[in-house]
């Protein structure tokens, strides 16, 4: 029975009094008595337990329990070894003790009929087998899954410690009887220590694995609430088998206390309130200590998780940037790392970061040869100034040639150390897309020789060399003759390949430091330097390259299968340290090719300033030219044509140029300029359309119905695409008869596209239109022409009638006669013009001539001149 009062029967027989009591005390506490059949267990005294002090010995229990196993989370976080064995032993006490204090309180609980007092020596010694057992418990529980050996030698441990300390405590009690352990109970209660004790370090490792918690730094709460209570169920377990298994036989009290320094239960359950004192402040130190460490360690995970969100931005940030962010350190000795870098380094320098970190030094292997001296000076520059790092240098990777653009700022370290931090970037497509803009503003594009921008360039440092030295240099200009004739016929195609033929020439066959350049179209200009200090030396040795260079033009030239052959026209000038431009000398060098061009083809020629001032005023002439049409300055003049009977039977519309500042300019010097910038296409149509006016008015009167115009055509209006569709355009909206029209064209039209201009005469004569051959007779095909085509009429060149002279003989009428006759022959009218005298006019007459113009029978005049010289207004045919 359990109860607060307690009821006892003595027995005190005398064979169980010993002789000595201090022989009596030793062989009492230190030796184990099992009951056999001699034991007089029926004079046993009977003791109750007080359930409150059970029920707190049990929760001690499990308090010292939790309190040891919250070490185990400290245990795990600790790095340092020493520090972590630190824990271990303060878990291991904090378990031992509460053990220890549970024990003890057990044994308070358990009421005895007689006096109880403990040995002081032997009941601090039982402490030391509950902390080794505490402490062989954690060694087990610390490893995150404990493998079942492990749990099956920590619980044979674990339990035999707590035995051990079990016994030993109970060999600290002093009661007036021996005491005697049942053998099956006292084997019964090691069995249950050692088995409870297992399944309480086995419980966690079975709750952590069926919730798939990961305890490398932290168990939670629930399995260390299941493993204290289930270790503090086995330490008591174990304590009250024990205590079940003990008999107590009377002895005598006077013998058996007698001078024995002991402690009471007063001086017992002070020491356990000590005890539990302590498992508390051990338990709350470790709790709060516990979560303080959990604190730091959320704060910690808190900033390496926002570090890493920082980091990973960071590496985005850079991983998006278009080059390598790193940081370069040079330390007092020397010695060169990187102790950054992003990942774009591999396609940057072609390393890794690891190859780097240790050793830059790697990447001098990579870069330029001719630029490693600058990149160190500009880093050694950036040092010692302390300024911004800039510099452009080339690496060799893989083959290719990349362009870098370094910048970084550096800062000095206290020890001595430089560093600097910035970004590498890759600019080759910005230094291609440089060389590209340069090559177009400064080389030409289809043969890649310096245009006219970089030619007067090194014009420019050719005249700063002459004035230097004083030697001479020229100027080569060279232009291919009818080169426009070879685009017409076989195609651009091949005038381009012609271009840069020519181009490779000249550059193979003239010095490196002479100048070959292509000003546009079939214009090459070559700059040479250092040809002498004498100007006659100077110029001979000029020309001797340029016949060197027409030489070299004499072979054919292949071009796609075709053998052609290049003429060119050169145009020399010299310059020893001249005040003149470079806009000048390339002006005096294009004059002397253009004589050049005047005097032949393959001709050389130095600058005149004769011509210079020729061409000057040709110039100016065109640029008058231009304003001459929309100042109205252009007039019409008209040199009648007579027939046999002396009647005016049409006249030849003829163009003046009446200038507000030179007068009237003669069309030999204005026509030929037309001609060639192209406004003779405008000025011949105003012509045509003027005339048609003029005669509109003329056939406005009754008596003037048959009258013709003839009006000079030019080769480039002829050859225009809407040349018909614009005469017919103009002759109906003058309203005049198409026949009324005579359009006069010369042999070199013709022979210059020989079915352009006979569809274009079909047309025109489909329209009703005449059509005249002028000057016939100058060319050496103009037999053969005016059978083929259809003309007219025609007009015998004034050069025949003036080389006549005053007799009807000679070759010169001979010729005029087989025209006359050829002509009628093939339904053609005559025309002669240039006539001066009345010998002449007689003559042709006589040779059956049909129409008559020249001064003999009426100078060019304005229309009412023309009117006025006739008795008549004018008569018909």
């Amino acid at each position: 029975m359990f109860g607060e009062q307690t009821s006892f029967e003595h027995c005190a027989p005398s064979w169980a009094v010993s002789d000595t009591p201090q022989q009596e005390q030793t062989q009492l506490m230190n030796s184990l008595r099992f009951v056999d059949t001699t034991t007089p267990t029926e004079l046993a005294f009977v003791g109750e337990y007080s359930l409150p002090l059970v029920a707190l010995s049990v929760l001690i229990a499990s308090l010292a329990a939790f309190a040891g196993i919250c070490h185990l989370d400290l245990m795990r976080d600790t790095q340092t070894k020493r520090v972590r064995v630190r824990w271990h032993v303060s878990g291991a006490l904090a378990l031992g003790v509460g053990v220890w204090t549970m024990h003890f309180i057990g044994m308070v609980a358990f009421k005895l009929p007689i006096e109880v007092r403990f040995d002081p020596v032997w009941t601090l010694i039982s402490v030391v087998p509950a902390i080794a057992a505490g402490f062989m418990a954690l060694n087990v529980l610390k490893a995150p899954t404990p493998t079942s050996l492990g749990i099956a030698c920590g619980g044979l441990l674990m339990g035999g410690g707590i035995a051990l300390m079990h016994y030993v405590g109970m060999s600290a009690m002093m009661v007036e009887a021996q005491m005697y352990y049942t053998p099956g109970l006292f084997a019964l209660s090691i069995s249950v220590g050692v088995i409870m004790a297992g399944v309480a370090l086995a419980v966690p490792r079975f709750v952590l694995q069926k919730r798939g918690i990961d305890t490398s730094r932290e168990t939670p709460l629930l399995p260390k609430l299941i493993s204290a209570i289930s270790m503090g169920i086995a330490i008591s377990s174990l304590h009250y088998v024990a205590m079940a298994a003990t008999v107590f036989v009377p002895e005598e009290p006077e013998r058996l206390l007698t001078g024995t320094a002991t402690f009471g239960e007063p001086l017992i359950l002070s020491i356990v309130a000590l005890g539990c004192v302590l498992i508390l402040l051990m338990s709350t130190g470790v709790v709060l200590l516990r979560s303080r460490i959990m604190a730091s360690d959320d704060r910690a995970a808190r900033s390496a998780q926002k570090a890493k969100q920082l980091e990973d931005r960071f590496e985005k940030l850079v991983s998006r940037l278009p080059g390598m962010v790193y940081q370069l350190q040079v330390g007092p000795d020397g010695r060169i790392c990187m102790p950054y870098a992003s990942d774009a380094i591999l396609s940057v320098y072609g390393m890794t970061a690891e190859d780097v970190k240790h050793d830059a030094k790697k990447l001098l292997q990579v870069i330029h040869p001719e630029d490693v001296e600058g990149l160190l000076a500009s880093i050694r520059e950036s040092a010692a100034k302390l300024s911004v790092w800039r510099h452009e240098y080339r690496v060799c990777l893989n083959g290719n040639e990349l362009w870098l653009d370094g910048n970084a700022i550096p800062d000095l370290l206290p020890d001595g150390t430089m560093l600097w931090s910035g970004f590498i970037t890759d600019i080759s497509e910005k230094k291609r897309a440089e060389a590209r803009i340069h090559e177009l503003a400064f080389y030409d594009d289809l043969t890649g020789l310096p245009n006219r921008r970089l030619c007067e360039d090194r014009i420019e440092q050719a005249l700063a060399n002459s004035r230097r030295n004083g030697m001479y240099g020229g100027i080569i200009f060279m232009d291919l003759d009818d080169f426009k004739s070879l685009n017409d016929t076989l195609g651009h195609s091949f005038g381009d390949e012609l271009l840069r033929k020519l181009a490779g020439i000249l550059i193979q066959n003239f010095r490196e430091t002479d100048t070959v350049a292509r000003l546009g179209g079939d214009e090459f200009v070559i700059v040479v330097n250092h040809l002498g200090s004498d100007e006659d030396a100077a110029a001979r040795h000029a020309e001797s390259m340029a016949e060197d260079l027409l030489e070299l033009l004499r072979d054919p030239i292949n071009l796609n299968g075709h053998q052609y052959k290049c003429e060119t026209s050169v145009g020399i000038t010299l310059f020893c340290g001249d005040t003149e431009s470079r806009e000048e000398l390339l002006k005096r060098a294009d004059t002397a090719m253009y004589e050049a061009k005047a005097a032949g083809r393959s001709v050389i020629r130095f600058y005149d300033p004769n011509t210079q001032s020729i061409l000057a005023q040709r110039f100016r002439l065109e640029v008058e030219l231009r304003h001459a049409l929309e100042r109205e300055e252009f007039s019409l003049a008209f040199q009648k044509q007579v027939g046999l009977k002396g009647q005016c039977v049409g006249v030849e519309a003829l163009l003046r140029w009446n200038h507000p500042v030179r007068g009237e300019v003669p069309p030999s010097q204005f026509i030929p300029i037309a001609e060639d910038n192209g406004l003779i296409v405008e000025i011949g149509d105003w012509v045509l359309a003027s005339a048609c006016r003029q005669l509109a008015l003329w056939e406005g009167r009754s008596q003037a119905g048959k009258i013709t115009v003839s009006v000079n055509v030019s080769s480039r209006q002829f050859h225009q695409a809407d040349f018909v569709e614009k005469v017919v355009r103009i002759v109906d909206e003058s309203g005049i008869r198409p026949a009324g029209l005579c359009l006069e064209i010369t042999e070199s039209m013709v022979l210059s596209d020989l079915d352009d201009t006979l569809r274009k005469m079909m047309a025109l004569r489909a329209h009703g239109i005449q059509i005249a051959m002028d000057d016939f007779g100058t060319g050496f095909s103009s037999m053969a022409y005016l059978s083929r085509l259809p003309f007219d009429e025609v007009k015998i060149d004034k050069s025949f009638v003036q080389q006549s002279g005053e007799h009807a003989s000679g070759n010169a009428w001979i010729i005029i006669e087989t025209i006359i006759n050829m002509a009628h022959n093939l339904g053609m009218r005559v025309v002669a013009e240039g006539i001066e005298t009345s010998q002449q006019h007689e003559f042709l007459t006589n040779l059956g001539c049909d129409r008559f113009q020249g001064f003999h029978l009426g100078r060019p005049g304005n229309v009412q001149a023309l009117e006025q010289s006739l008795d008549v207004a004018l008569a018909t045919d």
